[in-house]
């Protein structure tokens, strides 16, 4: 069996760094060999395969379109990365 983990362009953004993208970060490589640029410039962040807490894609949580728990609170960029690869580091680490 192939345990070699796939590879991943990830970026968040620069300057000061905050525990959401730091445990987003931590998440995205239990799963994934990763790369991390950490920039605002939308044109570099556009050629990343996943982008969190900057740019307003889908796993930033500062737009206007914020999802939200079932008790009211929005999620920051760690709850919407684990909302989105967190089975996945449960199914791997449950192999181990």
């Amino acid at each position: 069996m192939d345990n070699k983990k796939q590879f991943r362009r990830v970026g968040t953004h620069d300057g000061r760094f905050h525990a959401d993208e730091v445990m987003a970060t931590a998440i995205l490589k239990e799963v994934y060999e990763i790369e991390l640029t950490r920039t605002r410039d939308e044109n570099v962040l556009k050629t990343l395969d996943i982008v969190y807490d900057v740019g307003g894609g889908e796993f930033d949580h500062h737009g206007m379109d914020k999802i939200y728990r079932e008790n009211g609170t929005p999620y920051a960029a760690c709850g919407l990365i684990w909302r989105g690869f967190g089975k996945e580091v449960i199914k791997l680490k449950s192999h181990h």
